[in-house]
Formats: C-alpha cells, sequence, structure tokens
C-alpha cells in the first residue's frame, strides 16, 4: 500500500500501529453461568507468535476466559477481537474456521481410536492427505511415530498431549488454548510440551495457556496473565510479576 508520498512504503507510523495490533484481544469482557457472573470485565492483549499463560486459582474464570474466546461460550458484555475483527459471539464453529483451536482439560484426543485413525480424523476437515499430516505430526513428535498403529488411549499422557497439540497444528491455526496442559503429568514430559509449544510460537502461532501452578509455565511464557475472582489481578512478563505472586493469588496488596 503507498503512502501520501507515492513511495510504495508504509509510513513508519502506520506501521508501528499494524505490528501493535494484537492477535487476540479482550476488551470489558463479562460472562456468566445463570445469574453467577464468573468474568468482571476481563481486558486482554496478546501479540502475535506470543505465549500469554493465564494463571489464577481454582474457581478464578481461567476456563471460563478459554471458553469465552473459543465461542463455547457468549459474553454477556464486552468485546472479542482477533486480528483486530470484533468476532463477539461467533460460534466455536466460525472462530475455528478462522484458526481458534481449543485442546481442553483431559486431551483432544479419540481414545478408542489408534493414533493414524486419530490423525486420519483431521484429513476430513483439513483436505490434506493422511501421509502429509503424519509426516508433519511425527517430524514434530517423533515418539508418535513409534506408536503410530497404538490406541491412543493407551499412551501416556505426555503422548497423548503430543497427539493432541499434532492433531491442533492440522488446522494450522493461529491461536492454539490448552487448558492445563501439564496436568498429571512428570516434570520432565511438561519440560519437552512446552518447549514445543515454544517452537511454534517462533513459527507465528499464538498460544494462550492456563495453569494452575505458576512455576509449570513461568519459565516458557512470554507474558503472565493472573486472575482471581473473575478480574486481571496482575500483568507482565514473567519476571516482572514473580515476586508479586504470592500476594495476588492470596487477593491482597503488597
Amino acid at each position: 500500500m503507498p503512502d501520501g508520498n507515492g513511495s510504495g512504503h508504509l509510513d513508519p507510523r502506520v506501521a508501528a500501529d499494524l505490528a501493535a495490533t494484537p492477535l487476540l484481544e479482550l476488551r470489558g469482557v463479562r460472562a456468566a453461568y445463570g445469574k453467577i457472573e464468573v468474568l468482571h470485565g476481563l481486558d486482554l492483549k496478546v501479540p502475535g507468535g506470543q505465549i500469554l499463560a493465564i494463571l489464577g486459582p481454582n474457581g478464578a474464570g481461567k476456563t471460563t476466559t478459554l471458553r469465552v474466546i473459543s465461542g463455547l461460550m457468549k459474553p454477556t458484555a464486552g468485546s472479542l477481537l482477533l486480528d483486530g475483527h470484533d468476532l463477539t459471539g461467533a460460534p466455536a464453529e466460525e472462530l475455528a474456521r478462522v484458526g481458534v483451536c481449543l485442546i481442553p482439560e483431559g486431551r483432544g484426543i479419540f481414545p478408542n481410536l489408534t493414533v493414524r485413525e486419530n490423525i486420519l480424523m483431521d484429513t476430513y476437515g483439513s483436505g490434506r492427505k493422511l501421509a502429509e499430516l503424519e509426516e508433519r505430526a511425527f517430524d514434530r513428535f517423533p515418539r508418535l511415530g513409534d506408536r503410530v498403529s497404538q490406541m491412543a488411549g493407551t499412551l501416556s499422557g505426555g503422548e497423548q498431549q503430543m497427539l493432541a497439540l499434532a492433531r491442533a497444528l492440522s488446522t494450522d491455526p493461529a491461536l492454539i488454548l490448552l487448558d492445563e496442559l501439564s496436568m498429571g503429568l512428570a516434570p520432565l514430559v511438561v519440560d519437552d510440551l512446552f518447549e514445543a509449544v515454544q517452537q511454534l510460537a517462533k513459527t507465528g502461532v499464538t498460544i494462550v495457556v492456563v495453569e494452575q501452578f505458576a512455576d509449570v509455565v513461568l519459565g516458557f511464557a512470554d507474558q503472565v496473565v493472573v486472575i482471581t475472582q473473575g478480574s486481571v489481578r496482575l500483568s507482565g512478563t514473567p519476571a516482572d510479576i514473580e515476586a508479586q505472586l504470592h500476594a495476588a493469588y492470596l487477593g491482597m496488596s503488597e
């Protein structure tokens, strides 16, 4: 797009504005289950290609936030923007078509199908051939290639999460939402999974990960938000907020 001088280059200020547009933004989002409001005017901004960790105690509203972002739950107020486009209230299937992928707590796999059959399921939505999706999955997660004929439900917890991530990648997502990726997994397995998540972010995929325990994710996240009682209590880089986490979880001022 030419600028006002006809040079064929964007005005630096316009380019900076475009670069500053977050891939995901929540503005004053409220959400409720019946008459019980869970999110009370939540604000979030996530730049493209970054990992945002959402931390907080049980019942803080973390999973509800993911449900709103993925379209599984409509906000009662506020706005959801994706790459600057207002998609407030859009259904889950519409958000999935524009690149939002949720991996729920408990993994997003078919336990009674083999690893290959799980990947085969993704050929129907992606239009890609099985061989292509297998190559991508096994290149990213070689252990899955060794278990291609194994029933997914008999994989280890870490391998099931790898399969869930591999399935998510078949849709070429712009935004991956991870709910408690580390749940029930050994620390070394969690480290391997988050290293894979970091590599995904480097390819331009934006990732929002919900975790209850801060020490699991602080070493991997670019930005951290702490939610308590449905509101953002604290936000910043891991280095910025680490010293304040204890007080934030307790809902006390320092």
